[in-house]
C-alpha cells in the first residue's frame, strides 16, 4: 500500500512543481462571503516533499468530491493514526468530479465572518510526532487549525481543531472555487460549554440521578 500512495504523491509533486503559475495571491476582498460545504466532501492533507531529492517538509493540498461520478481519493481503512490518503483523482481526468488546491491561491482562513487572507498564511510545522496546520499573522502570531495525529511517510489526512470548518469563497452569491478554513468563535465557545457540561454529567454518579429523580416526584 505504502507504494502505491508514494507513487500517487510524486506524480502530484511533479505537476505542481513542474507547472508555471501566473496567478497572483488572493486579494483582500471585504466584499467577500462565504458558504456551507458537505464536510465529508473535502479533506486537507499533509503532502510530503521528500519524494522530491532538493526538497523536504510537507505541502498543504486540499481535495474536493464534486461529483459522485468517481472518488477523488482513498483514505487507509486501518483504525491508527495518522490517516493516509490516497489521490485517485491522478487516475482519470476529473474535470466537474474532483478539485484540489494546492496554494494560497485555492485556500485562506476566515475567522468571524473576516477575510483573512492578505494578513495570515498557512504553514504546515513537525511537531513531536505529528504535523500541524497553523495559520500564522503578519506579526508572527501562531493558531491551531488542524494536526495529523501522527507522523508517516505518506500523504496524511488533517483533522480541523474544533471551531474549524471548511466553508468556499462566495462573490455576489455565486460559489468560487476557493476554500477557506473557517473559524467562529461564538460556535466554539458554545461547543466547548457543551462539551464540559457532557464531560461533568458523565461523571454523576448514578445513585445521585436516582436521588433526584426521587425527590422531583
Amino acid at each position: 500500500m505504502r507504494n502505491i500512495f508514494q507513487t500517487g504523491i510524486t506524480t502530484i509533486l511533479t505537476t505542481i512543481f513542474l507547472s508555471i503559475n501566473y496567478l497572483t495571491p488572493a486579494q483582500a476582498n471585504l466584499t467577500f462571503d462565504d458558504v456551507e460545504i458537505d464536510q465529508k466532501q473535502v479533506v486537507a492533507t499533509a503532502m510530503p516533499l521528500s519524494y522530491l531529492q532538493e526538497n523536504s517538509g510537507y505541502k498543504l493540498m486540499i481535495l474536493e468530491q464534486h461529483s459522485n461520478e468517481r472518488p477523488c481519493w482513498r483514505e487507509s481503512e486501518t483504525k491508527l493514526y495518522p490517516i493516509l490518503v490516497e489521490p485517485l483523482l491522478l487516475n482519470f481526468n476529473f474535470a466537474g468530479i474532483c478539485r484540489q488546491a494546492t496554494d494560497n491561491n485555492g485556500y485562506s482562513i476566515r475567522v468571524d465572518g473576516n477575510d483573512l487572507s492578505m494578513s495570515h498564511r498557512l504553514i504546515l510545522e513537525n511537531v513531536g510526532d505529528e504535523i500541524k496546520l497553523f495559520g500564522i499573522s503578519l506579526r508572527g502570531d501562531k493558531n491551531l487549525i488542524g494536526r495529523t495525529r501522527g507522523l508517516s511517510d505518506g500523504m496524511m489526512k488533517i483533522f480541523l481543531e474544533p471551531g474549524w470548518k471548511f466553508t468556499k469563497r462566495s462573490d455576489r452569491e455565486k460559489v468560487l472555487n476557493h476554500f477557506y478554513f473557517s473559524y467562529d468563535s461564538f460556535a466554539a465557545k458554545q461547543d466547548a460549554v457543551e462539551q464540559k457540561i457532557a464531560e461533568i454529567e458523565a461523571q454523576i454518579p448514578d445513585f445521585l440521578e436516582l436521588d433526584d429523580n426521587l425527590n422531583r416526584e
